[in-house]
């Protein structure tokens, strides 16, 4: 949103409404480095009529304040095509003009409601990157963002999310991702690079280890020359990699519900929660389809799948496992202290 803001300038203006108090507010306004966009909070008896938005979708309005979209198409849904939607309503509505249709996308009608008959275009002038690899700045591993353009020493100019200035990075060190926000191939890496952040619970932290080395291990079996002749150690690795990920997914779900998300699924008012726990959840189920579409064409598998494996993990344990880290383990600590 804060990239949205600095590039539409003062055309559009965005806002981030916090509906859990402004502790949450300022939280976010932080962690995400926010500058351009409005970051504000609405009190308890005054919460949007039509419920909680968030990673659901986002309201439009037009500038006679009328409510254009009340709920965009959902990211979980539709990944990178619930923010060309929205661009191109903001588009429409710049050139005092009803949304033009197109030829391609259209969201489904049940995710975002009467404006998801909206369609849009693809995004072939737009290069969408993940970060990976970056010793200068790792704490921007894992964020996505633009390509604006490239220089002549072939490094890349990106607009990376919550920083307010594009950032200079070399090619091998963004992932280029598909129309629907998935990598499409990673840099050539060491096997073994990828090593996610603790989160501060010592089981969970040797589970990650654990994904970790299976993806290691496909990466090197993958790697040419001789992939061919080792078809059936890929396939079984793989299947590894799946074990590993449903035990460690089950496990931090039944530890997350236990001591964070307690009867949040029971929640009818609005639950920053609830909505955490359904796009963490969501991506988990992500992640294991991905790895069992391989596994059912096994014969195929080839190093760059493997590294759009590798790029997921890491993506999603820096955006989701690091958020709940500090919480989940002062939970369990006084947990035990109760006990």
């Amino acid at each position: 949103m804060d990239a949205w803001a600095a590039s539409y300038g003062s055309t559009v203006a965005f806002v981030c409404v916090s509906c859990a108090g402004p502790q949450l507010a300022s939280q976010f306004g932080n962690e995400l480095k926010l500058q351009h966009c409005f970051n504000t909070w609405a009190d308890e008896d005054d919460m949007p009529s039509w419920g909680q938005l968030g990673c659901n979708g986002l309201i439009v309005i037009d500038g006679s304040n009328a409510v254009v979209c009340k709920a965009s198409p959902a990211y979980l849904e539709v990944k990178q095509k619930a923010f060309r939607h929205v661009e191109t309503l903001l588009t429409a509505l710049i050139a005092s003009k009803p949304a033009p249709e197109m030829t391609s996308g259209r969201v489904d009608g049940s995710v975002g409601g009467a404006c998801a008959t909206v369609r849009f275009g693809s995004d072939v002038d737009v290069q969408q990157v993940i970060v990976a690899g970056l010793s200068s700045r790792p704490d921007l591993n894992g964020k996505r963002g633009r390509v604006l353009s490239e220089a002549s020493n072939g490094r890349l100019q990106v607009q990376i999310e919550g920083e307010a200035a594009p950032i200079s990075i070399k090619r091998q060190n963004v992932t280029l991702l598909s129309d629907e926000g998935e990598a499409e191939a990673a840099a050539p890496a060491a096997s073994g690079a990828i090593h996610v952040p603790s989160v501060k619970v010592a089981v969970l932290d040797d589970e990650h280890a654990k994904c970790e080395a299976k993806l290691a291990l496909l990466g090197r079996l993958t790697e040419p020359p001789g992939v061919d002749s080792r078809r059936g150690q890929i396939v079984a690795a793989l299947r590894g990699l799946l074990e590993a990920y449903e035990e460690h997914f089950a496990h931090e779900e039944a530890l997350l519900d236990q001591h964070l998300y307690a009867g949040v699924e029971q929640a009818t008012g609005f639950s920053a929660d609830k909505g955490a726990r359904t796009s963490h959840f969501a991506d988990h189920k992500t992640m294991l389809d991905a790895v069992r579409t391989l596994l059912a064409d096994g014969a195929s598998v080839s190093a760059t799948d493997v590294q759009r494996l590798a790029a997921g993990f890491e993506r999603h344990a820096t955006e989701y496992d690091g958020g709940y880290a500090d919480r989940l383990s002062a939970a369990m600590a006084q947990a035990v202290d109760v006990a």
